[in-house]
């Protein structure tokens, strides 16, 4: 009867705990992070009085929680896969909704600033139409500033966004360090302290939305936590301290340094995560949108000045630059050990890319390397002022004798888009007529016609003087009296920084006149040719026009935006999947808990059953030997 009574108290103090558990795990059943608990029942080691042996009841083990490593693993990678497509998102989206406007966009402003050249060509002696125009460049300017202005601010916001990010990591390394102490300190007494391995398992999932993170488990029961390539966020009980560092080369870019690595910059390992997923979206959607536009920008302004400078304005004085716009930027790197500084300018618009370059001076030579595609750029020249460095459409001179290993950041058109203004208020200057005029004398006598010219350098001296073609015979012409060249229909004639063309059939002694076109305030050649800028190939070897490149603006936007649309859709899939098959390992089933909890509540009343039989048992035993000594 005594081993009665000791079996059902073991019995009814393990299923107590049985019951707590339980209760435990119905209570946590919306606890994020909670893994839900089991209690493990052995039996107690048998007794024996010599001839028969006997159960001595049930003993508590302990409690575990389901958990699976490697489900976590996998549902830590997709977070972070997701967390750098959710930042990412972000700003596509977001530049996609600046450019993919129409009303009141670039696309718009650009379109009404080339229809108001072709007012201009249309009545070319109107005050009215030359002032609409300034209104129309002026907008077109103030389109450009405020889509730069815009872009900037998402940098901005990026990197409000990446010093959160690391103020939070820091954070959590801090707190899973001290939960490591924690639990190995909690595991030396023999017992497993499931509530910290929760709490440090939760942190981690946390720290692998803003980061991609691997961990390693010490035998104390400790973790180590590894982030980008490898480098240790938390060793056991200590951890890496990350901060934010300016760009060696770009001050107002925050790149991210690790004090395990004696400061230096970990950006370029930092893949996944929020964290990541902020460092390409500046490096690979903000950035370069940023300077497209600034390309485009740069093309209307170098292409409408030289029109402008090829005509003449109501003054008869040739034109005066329509726009005014910021040049390429050359930055020191912060590690260079002198004060030697670079200046660039655009020497061909048709050979400049948005791409940014790093020009660096190693074993006395230079190199130019494109940082987009990571190839070298053929240079010529010693890089003096007499000899600049000359390639991708560049012209760069330094102020002095650089020292091994400097380098320098060229980004030819990240200012152009913020600085682009229009340069003249005064809609007389407004260069409408062609600077020079071509005519046929009328006592010609073939059936030759002469186009109108075409200015190649409006600098040339002589540009505006008059030029007379004289046919010698039907198949050749002198000029001013000189040469005597071979003519051929159509074949380009060119002179003091001129060009023109005669077709048809000359007869000998015809006569055609180049002069200079002062005093044409009708003439709208030189607004024609402006409206046509529209859809003449100025960049890219003269293959793309400025509406061309705009229209690729807009679609490359566009299309990445949906790119990573679809990634993210294809990733919160992943993670919905993983969660899923942790849940299933970790999570509560309320039905199964209400099950076991009706389990134990039966097997407690059994218990409590015996206990009361064994007492009665015992009871009547004590009575009858109390009876018969009495």
């Amino acid at each position: 009867m005594s081993n009665a009574i000791g079996i059902s108290l073991t019995a009814l103090q393990a299923l107590q705990q049985a019951i707590a558990v339980t209760s435990n795990n119905v209570a946590n059943a919306n606890t994020p992070g909670y893994d839900v608990e089991s209690i493990n029942l052995t039996s107690a080691a048998p007794q024996s009085n010599g001839s028969v042996t006997v159960g001595a009841g049930v003993d508590v083990a302990g409690v575990t929680r389901a958990f699976s490593q490697a489900e976590t693993n996998q549902l830590n990678t997709s977070q972070s896969a997701l967390g750098s497509l959710n930042a990412q998102q972000n700003y596509t989206t977001q530049i996609d909704n600046l450019f993919g406007t129409t009303a009141n966009g670039l696309t718009t402003a650009l379109q009404t600033y080339f229809s108001g050249w072709s007012n201009v060509a249309d009545n070319p002696t109107s005050t009215a139409a030359r002032q609409a125009l300034l209104g129309d460049a002026q907008a077109l300017a103030s389109s450009f500033q405020s889509s730069s202005t815009q872009l900037n601010a998402l940098n901005a916001d990026v990197n409000t966004r990446i010093t959160g990010d690391v103020t939070q990591i820091n954070a959590d390394a801090q707190s899973i360090a001290q939960l490591n102490q924690q639990i190995v300190a909690g595991s030396a007494g023999g017992q497993t302290p499931n509530t910290l391995l929760d709490q440090r398992d939760q942190l981690v999932s946390g720290l692998s939305q803003l980061v991609g993170v691997t961990t390693t488990a010490n035998q104390d029961g400790s973790i180590n936590v590894f982030i980008g390539n490898g480098q240790p966020l938390v060793l056991e009980n200590s951890t890496t301290t990350l901060a934010t560092v300016p760009d060696q080369f770009n001050a107002s870019e925050l790149q991210i340094s690790s004090s395990a690595l004696n400061g230096n910059s970990i950006s370029g390992s930092i893949t996944s995560g929020d964290l990541g997923g902020l460092l390409q979206a500046r490096s690979q959607i903000i950035n370069p949108a940023l300077n497209q536009l600034g390309q485009i920008a740069t093309a209307l302004s170098q292409s409408a000045n030289a029109q402008q400078n090829s005509g003449l304005d109501l003054n008869g004085n040739f034109g005066a630059n329509l726009f005014s716009i910021g040049g390429p930027t050359a930055t020191a790197s912060s590690s260079n050990t002198d004060a030697t500084t670079a200046s660039v300018s655009v020497s061909s618009l048709g050979a400049l890319t948005p791409d940014n370059y790093l020009l660096a001076f190693n074993n006395g030579a230079f190199t130019l390397t494109d940082t987009t595609t990571g190839g070298n750029v053929a240079l010529t020249g010693a890089g003096t002022a007499a000899s600049p460095l000359t390639g991708a459409g560049l012209s760069i001179v330094l102020s002095g004798a650089p020292a091994a290993g400097d380098q320098f950041l060229i980004q030819p058109t990240v200012q152009a888009a913020s600085t682009i203004k229009v340069a003249i208020t005064d809609p007389a200057q407004i260069a409408a007529a062609g600077a020079i005029q071509t005519s046929a004398s009328d006592s010609n006598t073939g059936k030759a016609t002469i186009a109108p010219g075409t200015v190649l350098d409006a600098a040339n001296p002589a540009l505006l003087q008059t030029a007379t073609i004289q046919f010698t015979s039907p198949t050749t012409f002198s000029v001013n009296g000189a040469g005597s060249f071979t003519y051929a229909s159509g074949a380009n004639i060119s002179l003091n920084g001129w060009q023109t063309q005669i077709t048809g059939t000359p007869a000998t002694g015809d006569v055609f006149t180049v002069q200079s076109n002062a005093g044409g305030t009708g003439d709208n050649t030189n607004a024609t040719s402006g409206a046509n800028l529209q859809s003449q190939g100025v960049l890219d070897g003269g293959s793309v026009s400025i509406s061309g490149a705009v229209s690729g603006l807009v679609t490359a936007i566009g299309t990445q935006a949906q790119q990573v649309n679809t990634a993210q859709t294809a990733q919160t899939a992943v993670n919905s999947s993983a969660q899923a098959a942790v849940q299933s390992t970790s999570g509560v089933n309320l039905d199964e808990e209400a099950a076991n909890l009706l389990q134990w509540q039966q097997a407690f009343q059994a218990s409590a059953q015996v206990l009361t039989t064994a007492e009665s048992l015992f009871t009547t035993l004590i009575d009858s030997v109390n009876g018969t000594f009495s």
